[in-house]
């Protein structure tokens, strides 16, 4: 496969900072040099912010709009567009580089990111990202991404989630969001748990976009970032891995965001690793069956 990486190393508008500095970790640690030792041609780009003075909201709205330019053009060119970023809102350019209509978003994440401007407490914008996907909140600085239109959330299916802000589950719920959360997957099963909400989204979709925020997994076994440790509990990498063949059984995915990365919380190279065998079963052709 022809791999487009494309780095977006900024957390909250900061580069390199925080979570901003996970894309350029997995690079300088085998990322490139594993895919190619698994036959997959693969570049690399960085979008960078070009303001003078950089501020969260103005700053990471700039870098969607870049993104989804690059996005667009790997996919004019037949490349896979494999997305690192500090902050999960990348999706959001990701998306808008997509021309495809009926686009269906599998997101893993341990929280909602369905909070408004009106309904955050935080004021943190990374809390809104699939709010914004869905036309929630921010629809003007949302139509300033090139191509962006907001997805149905009945085309959207949110796994592994833990931590939900008051309001959250219900807004999800009434947007069409279909959530799996952390709680039903150890009750049901993850297969029995995810199997109805994934043959339910693939029938409504053409192609498929991951998103994967490595907090959506148990900190014990992989320590992703400082907001993972807010709440117990967690996917198993064998969880998600297992819930990423599910999906790959029904439907192609066609791009991929790996978002929230502090290597700082890391020491051990736990997540690393749990990030490169997901991102090698993702571009694998032969792991979906």
């Amino acid at each position: 496969m022809n791999v487009q990486i494309i780095q977006v190393p900024y957390d909250s508008g900061h580069r390199s900072l925080r979570a901003g500095s996970g894309p350029e970790h997995l690079i300088h640690n085998r990322l490139v040099q594993t895919l190619q030792s698994e036959g997959h041609e693969v570049s690399v780009e960085t979008v960078e912010s070009q303001a003078e003075f950089r501020a969260e909201v103005q700053t990471q709205f700039e870098l969607y709009r870049t993104l989804a330019g690059r996005v667009a053009r790997s996919r004019q060119a037949g490349r896979f567009p494999l997305v690192l970023s500090g902050n999960c809102g990348a999706s959001l350019g990701v998306m808008a580089g997509r021309d495809t209509k009926r686009l269906g978003v599998i997101w893993f994440d341990a929280h909602g990111e369905f909070n408004t401007p009106e309904t955050t407490t935080s004021g943190f914008l990374d809390g809104m990202g699939l709010a914004i996907a869905t036309g929630l909140c921010w629809t003007k600085l949302a139509a300033s991404i090139p191509g962006f239109r907001p997805i149905p959330g009945s085309n959207v299916l949110l796994i592994g989630g833990r931590d939900f802000d008051a309001g959250e589950q219900d807004r999800l719920e009434q947007s069409g969001v279909t959530v799996i959360d952390y709680a039903t997957i150890e009750k049901s099963g993850l297969r029995d748990a995810l199997q109805r909400g994934i043959s339910k989204l693939v029938g409504a979709v053409d192609e498929i976009h991951v998103h994967i925020d490595p907090d959506a997994l148990d900190a014990k076994e992989a320590p992703a970032n400082s907001f993972q440790f807010l709440t117990e509990g967690g996917m198993s990498v064998e969880q998600l891995s297992e819930a990423i063949a599910l999906i790959k059984k029904d439907r192609m995915i066609t791009s991929t965001t790996i978002a929230s990365f502090e290597p700082e919380y890391d020491p051990q190279a736990k997540t690393l690793n749990a990030l490169l065998k997901l991102i090698k079963q993702i571009l694998d052709s032969e792991s979906s069956s």
